[in-house]
């Protein structure tokens, strides 16, 4: 699956209103083979979702999104999302 710049922008600045679940994959089928290359990961992610930026999740949907001009890495965000939800303070 080869997607241009263009068609991943617009799929990255959908609104979540606007999905409609049935044309997302489910997270539970998504198989990555970790002993894959990097690049070989990517593409067997792209394929299996055809949307990057959305994923069914059990009843919900859930939209990925990505911050310009940050050093912090995902464990950085899930704990101080984690953090937050229970209210614990930094």
């Amino acid at each position: 699956m080869n997607l241009s710049i263009e068609e991943l922008k617009r799929m990255q600045s959908m609104n979540i209103m606007d999905l409609k679940r049935e044309e997302l994959a489910d997270a539970e089928d998504i198989v990555i083979d970790t002993e894959k290359c990097v690049e070989s990961r990517i593409k067997s992610f792209m394929e299996q979702t055809g949307n990057p930026y959305a994923l069914n999740v059990g009843e919900y949907i859930l939209q990925i999104g990505f911050m310009d001009e940050t050093d912090d890495l995902i464990d950085d965000r899930m704990i101080l999302l984690t953090k937050r939800k229970t209210q614990i303070m930094v």
